[in-house]
Order: C-alpha cells, then structure tokens, then sequence
C-alpha cells in the first residue's frame, strides 16, 4: 500500500522522499477501536484518539474510512459459526440466528452497518455459500435458503435494533424501557412493557414462527 503521507511537505528537498514511522499498532488495533467506537458511526478522528495517535496515522493502513468499515465487516463476518455437516435446517437455521444476533452483540453498530453499506452481505459469501450447501443437501434449493438466510437475518438485526431502543440511557439515567413505561399509563392498554423488550425473548419466538412456517411453504428470493 503506498504511504501517501510520505509526500514532501514544507521546506521538504524538492524530488526527496521522506519515510515515516511505521505506526505502533497494527490493522487489527485500528479494527478493535473502530468496532469500540461503534462500526455504524466511528470516525477516524475518535479512533485515532483511542489509539493515541495523530488521524494521519491511520491512513497508512487504511487509505478511507470505507476501508476501514469494510475491515470491521470482515472482523466479524469471520467469527460466525458454521453448521456442521448433517446438521437439521431447522437447527442450522437457528444456529444462524444465533450468530446474527451474537455479532449484534459483540459488533457494536454492526446492525446499522449492514444495511447503510449496501456490499456488506457480500463479505460474507462463504458462510451464506456453507448455510446454502447444508440447506440444499435436504432438498432446498439456493434461491430458497437465501430467503430463509435474509428473513431471518432481517429479523434479527431489526429485532436487536429495538432492543438497543429498550437498554439505551439518557442522561437522566432513565432506560428506553422507562420512557414506554412512562407513556403507557393505561392499565389496560394492549401495549404492555415488559423486562424482556431488553433480551432477546421475542426475537426467539418470531425465529420459531418462521421455521414453523418454513415446514409448510418456503418462497425463493
């Protein structure tokens, strides 16, 4: 990669080229504070800060922050789990809705990131090519393990945006929780806030409605 901050500047010899440092962190360094700082909204500024280090530095690693972005997918996308052979669609499915909701977990932003950057689902194309394989040996095919794959990682991911919704505190200490408790003063109302809003109860139950309705139709994208 060409260090572009190796320029001349100033009263720089005109046709010298000037080496600079080789920073004190690693790719993987600028990756833990991005994913720290939160993959949907890191700047580059912030994350040279975690480090310590001047923003210039970190773009001897990664030339943008779309680079950078791209590096933090990758991070995570190379954790997720993969079902082993013979495994049930049923479970493998399950097992994908785990790692999704894990990454969520673990990947601060990542929710957000994966539908602002419109190639993310295109870093991780050996795990949707392994999931698709598994589904395919019990008699789906591609076109149909994509749609399981998509709806249930829609699912997820817009299931723990709500739950962020939930555990997120003001400055008055107050939850997102406490804010709903707050605006739902009927005791009769069908809206009834609940400590699982903050978990992942709900989530659970709608991953099992959409195998359940997998055992009867199951549509292609």
């Amino acid at each position: 990669m060409r260090d572009h901050s190796s320029a001349p500047r100033g009263g720089g010899v005109p046709g010298s080229r000037k080496v600079g440092r080789k920073p004190a962190f690693t790719a993987a360094d600028v990756v833990a504070a991005a994913v720290a700082e939160g993959i949907d909204r890191f700047t580059l500024s912030a994350v040279a800060d975690r480090l310590g280090v001047v923003t210039t530095a970190i773009y001897r690693l990664f030339p943008s922050r779309e680079d950078l972005v791209i590096a933090c997918l990758d991070a995570a996308g190379a954790t997720i789990a993969l079902p082993e052979p013979g495994t049930h669609w049923r479970a493998a499915l399950r097992l994908w809705a785990d790692e999704c909701w894990r990454l969520c977990e673990e990947y601060p932003g990542l929710n957000r990131a994966v539908y602002i950057h419109p190639a993310a689902p295109t870093r991780i194309e050996r795990v949707f090519r392994a999931y698709a394989e598994n589904l395919c040996v019990q008699g789906r095919t591609r076109r149909q393990a994509m749609f399981a794959l998509d709806f249930i990682g829609d699912t997820v991911f817009a299931s723990h945006l709500g739950v962020e919704a939930m555990r997120r505190v003001d400055e008055n200490g107050r939850s997102g929780l406490d804010a709903v408790r707050d605006a739902v003063d009927d005791a009769n109302a069908v809206l009834r806030p609940e400590d699982s809003w903050t978990g992942r109860k709900a989530m659970d139950t709608k991953v099992e409605f959409i195998l359940t309705g997998l055992e009867e139709h199951w549509p292609e994208i």
